[in-house]
C-alpha cells in the first residue's frame, strides 16, 4: 500500500512531468501495480510498459525523460551528502512547511469543546448564548459536526476539509447566481468526472482516497478496504438521497418546513442522547466504518493548477502540493467568526476600563473560542437526538433546513452578501427531538 508521502511525491514528480493532475491521479492505481511510483522506477521502465499505462507516446516519452533527468540529479546529490539519520515514520508536511505526523496534524487541528460538568445550568447557559456571525462559518460548524455521525470514521482534518469545500462551492454557485462573479463552477465546467464524491447537506463534493494515512492505530497501516470505489462518472458514497437539491438557488434557501418535515412542533428541551467527543466517536454498524480517510478535492484550484488550463501553474491554492481543501482554514475561519452578539436589552455600559491593544485582542479571541465551542456543543445535542431514530441519511438530508432555520437574517441579493446576523443557540436546541 502507497503511504501518503509516496502519493504526495509521485503526484508533484507528474505535475513536474507536464501531466495533467486529473489524469496523474487516475493513474496512480496503475503505476502503482506495476511498482512504478517514483522517478528511479520509471528511469528504468521500458517505453511501451509506460505508454500502456499514459496512453500516448508523447506523453509516455515526457514522463519517461522526466523520470531520467530527475533521477540523474538525486544520484548526483546523494554522492556529495554524508549519510542522513534514519527516516522518521509516514510524516505529513504542513503548510507551513513543518513535518506532522498524522497524530501530531489531529492535534493541531483541534477544536474548542465545552464540557457542561464545568458550568451549572448547561440548558440556561446555551439558551442565553447568542452569537454573532455571517452565515459561512455557520455552515462550516453545522458540516463539521454533522460528519462526526454521518461519517463518524472520518478524522477531525477530513472533517474539516469536507466542511471547508461544502462552505466555498456554495459561495462560489451563489455568487455566481447573484452576479458577483462570472463563468461557471469548476463542478459546471466538469472537472469533478471521474473522481469518487460524497453528497453532504444537499453537495455533491469530489474527494481523493488517503490510502495509509494512520493517526491512531499506533503506526500500523490503515486497511486496504474498498468500500468507495472509482467508476467511469464517479460514484457517490454514502448514499444520500437525492430530493435534496445539488445546487441551491441564488439565494441559497430551502423551505425549512419541508426539509423537516415531521419534526415535533413542540420539541422538547431534555436531552435523549449523549454527544458524542473526539474521544468518543458515534458507533456505527455499517459499510461505512471501513471508508478511509479523505480529502475534498479543490476543484477550483485543480482547473487552474492543469497543464491544460491556459492560466498560471504557479502552487496558489495548493496543499502540500495537493490541489485539496485546506483543513487549517477551515479551523481558523471558525475561530475567528463567533463574537457575541451585542444584547439590546443590557443598559448602557459604563466607561470602560482602557486595556492594552494586545490584552483586548487576547481577550476578544478567547471570547470567539469559547463561543465556537458553545455552538459545536449544541450542535453535538442537535444531532445525538436525531441519530438513533431517522438515521444519516436522513440525519444528512434535514441538516440543511436546521441551518436555514437558525442562521443569520441578512438582506436579500447583493445587498446580504457577506453579511452578519445573530444566531441564537436557543434555536438549535429547540430542533432537538
Amino acid at each position: 500500500m502507497a503511504s501518503v508521502s509516496e502519493v504526495q511525491s509521485l503526484l508533484r514528480f507528474l505535475k513536474d512531468a507536464k501531466v495533467p493532475v486529473p489524469l496523474a491521479m487516475s493513474k496512480f492505481p496503475a503505476l502503482k501495480e506495476a511498482s512504478l511510483t517514483t522517478p528511479e522506477s520509471l528511469s528504468k521502465a521500458p517505453l511501451p510498459t509506460i505508454q500502456s499505462i499514459f496512453g500516448e507516446e508523447k506523453l509516455a516519452k515526457q514522463v519517461l525523460s522526466t523520470a531520467k533527468r530527475v533521477s540523474k540529479k538525486r544520484a548526483s546529490s546523494s554522492t556529495s551528502e554524508t549519510s542522513q539519520s534514519p527516516k522518521k515514520a509516514r510524516i505529513v508536511p504542513s503548510k507551513t512547511g513543518q513535518e506532522l505526523s498524522p497524530a501530531d496534524l489531529e492535534a493541531s487541528l483541534a477544536l474548542p469543546t465545552f464540557s457542561p460538568s464545568s458550568c451549572d445550568g448547561i440548558e440556561a447557559k446555551l439558551n442565553s448564548t447568542v452569537l454573532h456571525t455571517n452565515r459561512a462559518p455557520l455552515v462550516v460548524a453545522f458540516v463539521v459536526q454533522l460528519l462526526r455521525y454521518t461519517m463518524p470514521t472520518q478524522p477531525l482534518s477530513s472533517r474539516l476539509s469536507l466542511a471547508q469545500a461544502v462552505m466555498s462551492i456554495g459561495a462560489k454557485a451563489r455568487a455566481i447566481n447573484l452576479g458577483i462573479q462570472s463563468g461557471k463552477t469548476a463542478e459546471d465546467e466538469g472537472w469533478g468526472e471521474g473522481q469518487p464524491s460524497v453528497r453532504i447537506m444537499g453537495r455533491k463534493i469530489a474527494v481523493m482516497r488517503r490510502w495509509g494515512y494512520d493517526w491512531e492505530n499506533n503506526g500500523q497501516e490503515l486497511p486496504d478496504q474498498g468500500s468507495i470505489k472509482q467508476e467511469e462518472g464517479g460514484e457517490e458514497l454514502p448514499p444520500v438521497r437525492e430530493d435534496m437539491p445539488a445546487n441551491p438557488g441564488p439565494n441559497n434557501e430551502i423551505e425549512s418546513q419541508e426539509t423537516i418535515k415531521g419534526d415535533p412542533s413542540t420539541p422538547q428541551n431534555s436531552v435523549h442522547h449523549k454527544p458524542q467527543t473526539e474521544s468518543n466517536p458515534v458507533s456505527t454498524t455499517d459499510d461505512s466504518t471501513h471508508d478511509p480517510p479523505l480529502w475534498a478535492l479543490n476543484l477550483e484550484t485543480l482547473s487552474k493548477t492543469s497543464a491544460y488550463s491556459t492560466t498560471s501553474t504557479s502552487h496558489t491554492g495548493l496543499v502540500n502540493g495537493l490541489p485539496i481543501y485546506d483543513p487549517h482554514a477551515a479551523r481558523n475561519y471558525m475561530l475567528k467568526s463567533f463574537a457575541t452578539a451585542a444584547s439590546s436589552s443590557s443598559p448602557p455600559a459604563a466607561s470602560p476600563v482602557k486595556r492594552p491593544k494586545s490584552a483586548a485582542l487576547a481577550k476578544e479571541r478567547e471570547e470567539k473560542e469559547n463561543n465556537l465551542g458553545l455552538l459545536l456543543y449544541a450542535l453535538d445535542l442537535l444531532f445525538a437526538s436525531w441519530i438513533d431514530v431517522i438515521g444519516k441519511e436522513e440525519l444528512d438530508r434535514r441538516a440543511f433546513g436546521w441551518y436555514s432555520r437558525v442562521r443569520p437574517a441578512v438582506s436579500d441579493g447583493v445587498a446580504g452578501w457577506g453579511g452578519k446576523g445573530d444566531v441564537r443557540l436557543a434555536d438549535l436546541l429547540n430542533l432537538r427531538r
